[in-house]
C-alpha cells in the first residue's frame, strides 16, 4: 500500500481538495502537509490551522503535518521545500498534486528546462527589458522548447517546484497529478461543482455561507463559521503600527528581500495609511503583489531569512487517526529530521528549532487578534493534537 502525500493550504478545504484526498486514500495512507496561520499569498488563513487540520482528517487524511510559517508564507520554491521535507520525514513514497496540465511528463520537462544555464541567461535578458518575472520566465522557457502556457498555471508552477524540491533533497517520490477540475485558480466564478479557494474566502468574509455550501464538503462545512473566521482588516492598524517600528536593518534581513527593496519598503511604511496604500506604493512590474504582501507580513511577524531555502529543523504533527498514528510509529523514528508531537520535544532540539518554534508562536499570537473574539497568547503551547477515529 502506498503512503501518498499532499501539500495544501485547505484555505478553506473545498471539493477540489476532497478529490485529491479521496485519490490518496484509495491508494493507502493519506498524509497532508498544510500551511500554518499565514499563507503563501501574503495573508492570514481564513481560519486557524488546527481547524483546517481537522477538516483534512474528516475528508480522508490519516496524518496532518504543519508547514511552519517561514515556509507557508514564502516563495513557491521555499513552500515546496517545506512541504516535501515533511512528507519525506514520515516516509511518503508518492506525491500527489493538482495541476492545470494533468501530465507528469510535461511537468518534468519543465523542471529540466528551468535548471539549464541557457534558461537562466534568457531569463535575465528578458528581465532586463523591464517585463514582469512571470512573463520573462514564460518567454525564456518557451524559447527552449517548453509547451506554451505550462508556466501560466499556478498549480503547474507549484507542481514543478514540488518535483524540483523532491529531487534536491533526495526524496524518491512517485509523482502523480490530477488535472484541475472546474474553476481555475483565483477564478471569480464557480464552475462544474468547483469553486476556487479565493472565491470561497471572499464569500465567507462577506458572510455568504449559503453560496459556500455547494463547494465545501458537507462534513467540514460546519467548521468554517463566522466565529472562527480571521480577517486581516481587524488588525490592519496593528500591522501598520508594528511596521513603523521596524529598522532598515530588520527590513534588510527579511526573507526573499533583494535589489534594495528594503529601502523602498522603509520609506513607504512611513507614509502609508492602509495596507492597500502600502502595497500600491511598493508594487512594480518586477515584484508580484504576493511577494510584497509576504514581505509586509514577514516584517509584522518578525521573520528573517534564517529558514529561506533551507530545510526545516523539525516536522510538527497537527493531527492523526489510528492509521496515521501507526505510520508515525513505523516510519518517523527513522527520519533524518525530528518529527514532533509535543512542545517539550522541540525544546530539546537545536537552536534553529527553538527559533522556528518562537516564530510560529509569535505568528499564532498575532493571528489570534484577527479573530472576531481575540484569543490570548500561548496557543502553540497549549493546543492538543487532533485525533479522530
Amino acid at each position: 500500500m502506498s503512503v501518498t502525500g499532499i501539500i495544501a493550504e485547505f484555505n478553506p478545504l473545498h471539493t477540489g481538495h476532497e478529490l485529491l484526498l479521496k485519490k490518496a486514500k484509495e491508494q493507502g495512507t493519506a498524509v497532508a502537509v498544510i500551511s500554518g496561520n499565514f499563507v503563501q499569498r501574503g495573508d492570514l488563513a481564513i481560519t486557524e490551522k488546527r481547524i483546517r487540520a481537522r477538516a483534512a482528517l474528516l475528508s480522508g487524511a490519516d496524518l496532518v503535518l504543519e508547514m511552519p510559517v517561514p515556509y507557508s508564507m514564502s516563495t513557491a520554491q521555499n513552500f515546496a521545500l517545506g512541504g516535501v521535507t515533511a512528507l519525506k520525514a514520515v516516509g511518503c513514497d508518492t506525491l500527489l498534486f493538482g495541476s492545470e496540465s494533468g501530465d507528469i511528463a510535461e511537468l518534468k520537462a519543465a523542471c529540466g528546462i528551468l535548471k539549464t544555464k541557457e534558461y537562466s541567461q534568457r531569463l535575465n535578458a528578458y528581465l532586463n527589458t523591464g517585463i514582469t518575472f512571470a512573463a520573462a520566465r514564460e518567454k525564456a522557457a518557451c524559447d527552449l522548447g517548453l509547451k506554451e502556457g505550462i508556466l501560466s498555471g499556478a498549480n503547474n508552477n507549484l507542481a514543478i517546484e514540488y518535483i524540483t524540491a523532491a529531487e534536491n533533497i533526495g526524496a524518491d517520490f512517485r509523482f502523480q497529478t490530477l488535472k484541475r477540475q472546474g474553476a481555475s485558480h483565483d477564478s471569480a466564478e464557480a464552475s462544474g461543482g468547483y469553486a476556487s479557494a479565493s472565491l470561497l474566502r471572499e464569500r465567507i468574509l462577506a458572510g455568504d455561507r449559503e453560496f459556500c455550501k455547494d463547494y465545501i464538503p458537507e462534513k467540514v462545512f460546519p467548521l468554517f463559521t463566522p466565529e472562527n473566521t480571521a480577517d486581516i482588516r481587524r488588525i490592519e492598524n496593528a500591522v501598520l503600527a508594528v511596521l513603523r517600528t521596524r529598522t532598515p536593518y530588520e527590513l534588510k534581513n527579511l526573507p526573499d528581500i533583494s535589489e534594495g527593496l528594503e529601502n523602498k519598503l522603509f520609506s513607504e511604511i512611513k507614509v502609508a495609511i492602509s495596507l492597500e496604500d502600502l502595497y500600491n506604493r511598493i508594487k512594480a512590474k518586477r515584484y508580484t503583489l504576493a511577494r510584497i504582501r509576504r514581505l509586509v507580513l514577514s516584517a509584522f511577524i518578525g521573520l528573517d531569512g534564517t529558514f529561506f531555502m533551507k530545510p526545516p529543523p523539525y516536522v510538527r504533527v497537527l493531527g492523526f487517526n489510528e492509521r496515521g498514528m501507526a505510520l508515525l510509529k513505523e516510519r518517523a523514528s527513522s527520519s533524518d529530521i525530528p518529527v514532533v508531537t509535543r512542545v517539550s520535544e522541540i525544546k530539546s532540539l537545536t537552536a534553529p528549532a527553538l527559533k522556528l518554534f518562537e516564530a510560529e508562536s509569535m505568528a499564532t499570537d498575532l493571528f489570534s487578534l484577527a479573530l472576531p473574539k481575540p484569543a490570548p497568547c500561548g496557543l502553540e503551547y497549549t493546543a492538543k493534537i487532533i485525533k479522530t477515529e
